[in-house]
């Protein structure tokens, strides 16, 4: 199962990338792409790995978060980190979230420093990218 996790991994960083360009280029992550990918893993992990299904907890929690504050966060970051989370598992999703939220951290406090206007909202998907890179 070792070279199939391998070849899940290589296809994760290619739908993330995929996924970081355009979340900052049109701001969106497209359901074409998200929906049968994380209906493919769900398929693959209840069949071969369930213990890698509690890697849908952390986009549990972000769903329940969009649907309280919809501006909050966009769908399409909810569906990423569900689909990170049925192919890394609970506890890799766990620590690219905190990465994630460290990198952007890092990213809003040197546009401050710099004296950049802020953002208003920030393209998460290159930020949880880079976090993945960074397991």
């Amino acid at each position: 199962m070792a070279t199939g996790n391998m070849l899940l991994i290589i296809f994760l960083i290619m739908l993330c990338c995929w996924f970081s360009y355009t979340d900052i280029t049109e701001r969106r992550i497209s359901n074409k792409l998200t929906y049968p990918a994380i209906l493919s893993l769900l398929v693959l992990r209840i069949g071969f790995s369930p213990e890698y299904l509690w890697g849908l907890v952390p986009g549990a929690v972000l769903f329940l978060i969009f649907m309280i504050s919809p501006r909050s966060l966009g769908a399409g970051d909810v569906k990423l980190v569900a689909l990170l989370g049925l192919c890394i598992g609970l506890e890799r999703v766990v620590v690219t979230l905190l990465l994630m939220c460290i990198f952007v951290f890092l990213y809003l406090g040197g546009r401050k420093l710099l004296s950049v206007e802020t953002q208003i909202s920030v393209p998460l998907a290159p930020f949880l990218t880079s976090a993945c890179y960074g397991l």
